[in-house]
């Protein structure tokens, strides 16, 4: 491709193209369908470079969103991208097209959080403020929700709040509402101040607005909060089963990782294996692949039919991937359970170092070492013995 074909670009087309497209795309709920299509269409739209562009983009965003690319194909479309923008000549800042820049910017800073890269997706947040111009894609409110999540995942819960607060003041759009503020609560639980927490909290179920999902997103943050306050997993177990909404691929990750958080084994038990839980037809695992690799290498070094050794190398590639993830919360939960973990096996050196990492990242976030609220068995410990 080694120049434009057609007229310039219009802004009203694209804002056509993108219409379309979200309508060829409403039947196809699941990335497994959406993936091959949208590959199908670019491949088919070279003549079409707006088309093929939007399409390049909404895969992108599919992938980001679910996963299902590969490396090299996430590579190559993005290198499509830029070539395609490149061709039409728009200049950062001064194009009526440059929104287009800042909307693969965000793509970029997205994939990044995606991948546990909260710095390298700062860096690419500011160049869509820089090329963008006066109207960055989203609108104000959208770029301060995203420093947000950025922030709370360096640690920095209390300016997370902040750029929440601010994204809300400045009026976002209904499908990033409920997510902001489900956002919002979590910094307040890890930053300790539960109180706070719990007045939104209250505040935003008695609105009947609340769709069914983001409802039971602020219920789980009700029952994680009170496990900061009494260190007890109990309730977080008591909605945890088939018969309940929270019995989803998210919350079982999360749940699998509380239960090997805690200082005893009693609820070892209480869920089926990750490899059974894997072949459930209802339940994807696909948007969590990096947060289910460290529950599947944390359930295999419980095996005691395989070798210590063996055990070891699979605590080294949970910790390989705990970096991998998006959440800050994730984080601190794996950290937590292979700290018991190694514990329980007495490999004293190394659990001195993951306690290290816990307590510094917890201190960032809340002030304390023990930002969960289930180790204060550890806090006490004397890890000079």
């Amino acid at each position: 491709m080694s120049k434009a074909s057609g007229r310039p670009w219009k802004r009203d087309q694209i804002d056509q193209v993108k219409a379309r497209i979200r309508q060829e795309l409403a039947p196809l709920q699941s990335s497994l369908d959406r993936i091959p299509y949208l590959l199908n269409q670019i491949a088919q739209a070279e003549e079409q470079e707006p088309d093929r562009l939007i399409y390049v983009m909404t895969l992108l965003n599919t992938h980001v969103r679910e996963g299902g690319l590969t490396d090299p194909q996430v590579k190559e479309l993005f290198q499509l991208a830029d070539a395609l923008l490149t061709l039409q000549n728009i200049k950062p800042k001064s194009s009526s097209l440059a929104f287009l820049l800042g909307e693969l910017h965000i793509l970029k800073a997205q994939l990044h959080m995606s991948e546990g890269e909260p710095l390298l997706a700062c860096i690419e947040q500011q160049l869509v403020e820089h090329v963008s111009g006066s109207e960055p894609p989203g609108g104000k409110s959208f770029q301060s929700l995203s420093l947000a999540r950025m922030s709370l995942r360096l640690g920095e819960a209390n300016l997370a709040v902040g750029y929440i607060e601010r994204a809300l003041e400045s009026g976002l759009d209904a499908n990033y509402f409920y997510y902001a503020q489900v956002m919002r609560l979590r910094s307040l639980r890890l930053s300790h101040r539960l109180d706070e927490a719990d007045q939104i909290a209250g505040e935003l179920l008695h609105d009947d607005r609340a769709d069914p999902r983001s409802r039971r997103e602020i219920e789980w943050e009700t029952l994680c909060r009170e496990v900061v306050r009494t260190g007890s997993i109990d309730g977080l177990m008591a909605v945890m089963n088939p018969r309940r909404d929270y019995y989803q691929a998210s919350y079982i990750l999360e749940s699998f990782f509380w239960i090997r958080a805690i200082g005893g084994l009693q609820w070892m038990d209480h869920l089926p294996k990750m490899k059974s839980l894997g072949q459930k037809k209802g339940l994807n695992f696909k948007a969590n692949a990096p947060y289910q690799r460290c529950a599947i290498h944390l359930e295999r070094a419980y095996d005691k039919d395989i070798p210590l050794a063996h055990r070891l190398v699979l605590v080294k590639k949970t910790l390989q991937s705990v970096h991998a993830l998006a959440d800050i919360d994730k984080v601190l939960l794996v950290h937590l359970a292979l700290l018991r973990w190694l514990i329980r096996r007495q490999c004293r050196e190394l659990a001195r170092f993951v306690y290290s990492e816990y307590a510094i990242l917890s201190q960032r976030l809340s002030g304390t070492v023990d930002a969960l609220g289930v180790a204060s068995d550890l806090v006490q410990k004397n890890w000079n013995k």
